[in-house]
């Protein structure tokens, strides 16, 4: 067995048909159970309650939802869990991705039946504690499991809490606008996927760095969040220096408006930058939950110090998405959803255009499938692209 370190913690593991099998399986009795019980994942089964309960259209979150994730995974403050809850159900939720079906204008057709396995463990512990801890192994990645996330949190109140991570550095953020995890769409917003000029070790807000974050609710319509956050991908976090803030406003309980902002160095020890090679990332978002409507949006400026050093360059994204919730007996049925981007490259001078389209259904609460329509157009220099995809995700 062989760590190596990538943008993902990874595993290598030799008998990968093994785990195919596995995972064949594993889809197999979940698709089972869900016919048969209803199943509803970890968090759900725990407290007695149903998915919708914290998730608008699952994995997005409600107000509930973020309230439970800010607590530490506790309904309330005053809930004083054994250790992990061993002691009423197993903290473990699996989840499978197929796309049986996937075609790029400008490649080949694909048949990725089995795209995706992820297990997570998490949940609250003794003492104002809590953890988190994902493995995933995808078609892409050879199915060699990797460590996409994990996270020790304490809680000691609404307006103190302190997050070590290794994950996202908007891992911490409860709100929906800059998450990768709790996206809908098999696409993702140009905010947390475009590398800009690569001085942050040419990742992009989604990938995984070291984080120490300090986040709360000094006032109950006030979020923040300050921190400190390696480069991308870096597993050691040496040198790490980046400054991470984020300040978002309730402006009702279903509206939010928000600021975040990111500075940093890629230094000349990070094989990804010959010199030292200064970001910044700084952005403006708000969601908005209108009935059955949710609204999100943001833009983010990006500077970065070009490969030599010698000259800045800078860089827009933004992006604005619209979807709407059918409900029948209380649970989300059919979510169509519209996302549109716009982000330059190349100090400014190139722009790109995305549309995202989508349809899904909800089997039940944690299992849905969806048809989903993706194009691009940029300058001359590139070609336009475009992309459907059939998938299938089953939480249990």
């Amino acid at each position: 067995m062989k760590v190596v370190y990538r943008n993902k913690l990874s595993v290598s593991v030799s008998k990968r048909p093994g785990i195919v099998l596995i995972s064949l399986s594993m889809l197999i009795v979940g698709i089972l159970f869900i016919s048969t019980a209803q199943a509803i994942p970890a968090f759900a089964r725990k407290h007695q309650t149903e998915c919708s309960s914290c998730h608008s259209a699952w994995p997005a979150l409600n107000t509930a939802g973020r309230t439970f994730k800010e607590n530490g995974y506790r309904l309330s403050r005053d809930e004083t869990p054994g250790f992990m809850n061993w002691d009423q159900t197993l903290p473990v939720t699996a989840m499978i991705k197929g796309r049986p079906y996937e075609k790029k204008d400008s490649g080949d057709k694909k048949l990725r039946a089995l795209h995706e396995v992820e297990v997570m463990v998490a949940g609250a512990m003794a003492n104002n504690f809590s953890g988190w801890f994902e493995l995933e192994a995808e078609d892409d990645a050879g199915f060699n499991v990797e460590v996409v996330s994990a996270a020790l949190g304490y809680h000691p109140s609404e307006a103190v809490n302190l997050q070590v991570s290794w994950g996202a550095i908007t891992g911490s953020d409860p709100y929906d606008v800059y998450s990768n995890g709790r996206k809908l769409t098999r696409n993702r917003a140009s905010v947390i996927n475009q590398r800009f000029g690569g001085a942050d070790a040419d990742g992009r807000l989604r990938d995984a760095r070291q984080n120490i974050t300090l986040y709360g609710r000094p006032a109950e319509k006030f979020f923040y969040s300050v921190g400190i956050s390696g480069v991308k991908g870096d597993a050691e976090g040496e040198d790490s220096d980046a400054l991470t803030g984020r300040l978002a406003m309730d402006v009702t309980p279903e509206i939010m408006i928000g600021l975040m902002t990111i500075s940093g160095t890629c230094k000349a020890t990070n094989t990804n930058c010959t010199v030292d090679r200064d970001f910044s990332r700084t952005g403006v978002d708000a969601q908005a939950d209108i009935g059955n409507i949710r609204l999100m949006g943001a833009l983010l400026k990006a500077s970065d110090d070009n490969s030599t050093a010698t000259a800045e360059e800078d860089n827009n994204a933004t992006y604005v998405e619209a979807r709407y919730t059918f409900i029948e007996d209380g649970r989300p049925t059919f979510v169509p959803l519209l996302r549109l981007d716009r982000y330059e490259k190349n100090n400014g001078q190139d722009d790109y255009d995305e549309i995202t389209l989508q349809v899904a259904y909800y089997f039940a609460e944690n299992a849905r499938g969806f048809v989903e329509y993706w194009d691009v157009s940029g300058p001359a220099s590139a070609d336009d692209d475009s992309l459907v995809t059939l998938q299938v995700e089953v939480a249990f």
